[in-house]
C-alpha cells in the first residue's frame, strides 16, 4: 500500500471537545474523484501532520501544537489513562489504591512474562 500525501482545501464544519482536552474535527473536501477518494481512506485512522491555513489571508505566525507524546511521559499518559478508566467506572475505590491495585496488576504480568535468572 503506498503513503499519499494529500494537499487539498477543505472547510472544518464543527468542532468537538472531548474529555482528554483534545478537539474532535469534522471536515469537508470539495468533490473528489474516485482517486482521490482511495487517498483518504488509505489515511483514515492514521496519525497525520496537518498545516491548516486560510486561502484568503496570509498567515502572520505559524502556530506549532504539540502532540501529547511530545509532553508527557508515558508513566504520565497511563497514570491519565487510569483516572479517565477510575471516573467512568465510578469506583467507589479511592483512586489512589485503584492506581496501584492497577499498576501491581500491570507489574505481575510482565514479571510473568520474564524467564527464570540463573541463580
Amino acid at each position: 500500500m503506498s503513503n499519499p500525501a494529500i494537499s487539498c482545501d477543505i472547510i472544518i464544519t464543527s468542532i468537538r471537545t472531548r474529555s482528554d482536552n483534545s478537539l474532535g474535527l469534522s471536515v469537508s473536501t470539495p468533490d473528489l474523484n474516485p482517486d482521490e477518494q482511495l487517498a483518504f481512506l488509505q489515511l483514515k485512522n492514521r496519525n497525520l501532520k496537518a498545516l491548516i491555513q486560510p486561502l484568503t489571508e496570509t498567515p502572520s505566525e505559524l502556530k506549532e501544537v504539540r502532540g501529547e507524546f511530545d509532553r508527557k511521559s508515558p508513566s504520565q499518559r497511563l497514570r491519565a489513562v487510569l483516572y479517565l478508566l477510575w471516573k467512568q467506572q465510578e469506583s467507589t475505590m479511592p483512586y489512589d489504591e485503584f492506581y496501584l491495585r492497577h499498576m501491581n496488576k500491570l507489574i505481575e504480568t510482565h514479571k510473568a512474562m520474564l524467564e527464570p535468572s540463573p541463580h
